[in-house]
């Protein structure tokens, strides 16, 4: 987990998969991207082109604590 609560850990991915420009959780400097931006594959992988830090959001749901 990324953050102190799982109510702010739900609200990153939420933001993340409504498309808004989020910072990085990690070093906080730089806008998350697509991990795959050439391939368009999938929009449930980011990285932060500052620490490189990358976050599988299926993964960070799977593993989010029971409330």
């Amino acid at each position: 987990m990324y953050f102190k609560t799982r109510e702010e850990e739900v609200i990153f991915l939420k933001k993340l998969w409504s498309k808004e420009k989020v910072p990085c959780p990690v070093c906080g400097h730089e806008f998350l991207e697509y991990l795959h931006k050439k391939a368009k594959k999938s929009d449930t992988e980011w990285k932060c082109p500052g620490c490189g830090e990358i976050f599988r959001t299926i993964n960070m749901l799977m593993d989010l604590p029971e409330k």
